[in-house]
């Protein structure tokens, strides 16, 4: 089941290749002729664009500021789809490939079941096979569904999400000054739900995440060897690319479990990573062994 209505957003950055391997494969699917497919171009200098328009030319491709970051990309591709009248849109990040079925069975369940935000199984490759990664939560418990499940959540990750436009057109887009990178999907997901819509991770729906999943716990790759203590700190703790952005973890504390809660939980957390990164500064400084 198709709806004209649809638009699929997909945020990029200088990764064409991961970028045309994903509409390729919303092509094979029949996904790319069904819907209107909308890339947030964010200062690509890769050639992306350019690509895009050469393969794949019924493409919309919005450029951005080069500052737009996921959040920002995701938020100028649902105002644009909001100003074209869309009934549905799809959040798709361009290292995930649904399968065959896979869009067409949540534009489905979203059309049977109004107010409700769907995510299918995401599952990560692991060794030589295909694992489900947890996309879902229900309060602090991370879900993942199997095959026939109906699971309803909280919230999830924007990997790959549908939603009817009534979401936006109630709550607005997501913030991207809160949340310019990381957790500017669940948080608003998290919203939409407490703010009376529903959410569900649908087992029979399926997609591939070929980038892998981030370990966001692991610090040593922040650390290298060229970089200065006041670099390392930036780079870890300031920077819109790092899962540990303070600003973005303390607004995201606070809203998830209030201001009283969220203050202790936040600063108990920034001891705990203060401590590590404390660790791993020393290790970096100590001199290697020579061979």
């Amino acid at each position: 089941m198709t709806s004209k209505n649809t638009y699929i957003i997909i945020p990029v950055h200088n990764r064409k290749n991961t970028t045309l391997a994903c509409l390729e494969n919303l092509q094979k699917c029949g996904d790319l002729q069904s819907y209107h497919v909308v890339i947030v171009d964010d200062a690509s200098n890769d050639g992306t664009a350019e690509a895009i328009y050469s393969l794949y030319p019924k493409t919309i491709v919005l450029p951005g500021n080069g500052d737009l970051w996921w959040t920002g990309a995701i938020s100028l591709g649902m105002q644009y789809a909001c100003e074209q009248g869309a009934d549905y849109i799809f959040w798709l990040n361009d290292d995930c490939l649904p399968e065959l079925g896979t869009l067409p069975l949540m534009v489905k369940y979203m059309q049977s079941h109004p107010d409700t935000i769907v995510a299918p199984t995401c599952y990560v490759a692991e060794d030589s096979s295909f694992i489900p990664a947890k996309n879902g939560f229900r309060g602090r418990t991370t879900l993942s569904a199997s095959s026939g499940e109906v699971i309803p959540v909280d919230g999830m990750s924007g990997w790959c999400v549908g939603m009817p436009a009534v979401v936006f057109r109630k709550i607005g887009f997501p913030d991207a000054t809160k949340y310019p990178h990381y957790a500017g999907d669940d948080m608003y997901l998290l919203k939409a739900t407490r703010s009376g819509f529903k959410a569900c991770l649908l087992g029979d729906a399926k997609v591939n995440l070929v980038g892998g999943v981030r370990m966001t716990s692991n610090f040593q790759h922040y650390f290298h060897p060229k970089l200065t203590i006041t670099e390392t700190f930036k780079l870890l703790f300031w920077s819109k690319k790092s899962p540990y952005r303070l600003p973005t973890q303390f607004f995201r504390h606070v809203e998830r479990y209030g201001t009283v809660i969220g203050i202790l939980l936040f600063s108990i957390k920034v001891i705990s990573w203060l401590g590590q990164w404390g660790k791993y500064q020393l290790l970096n400084l100590l001199p290697r062994p020579t061979v």
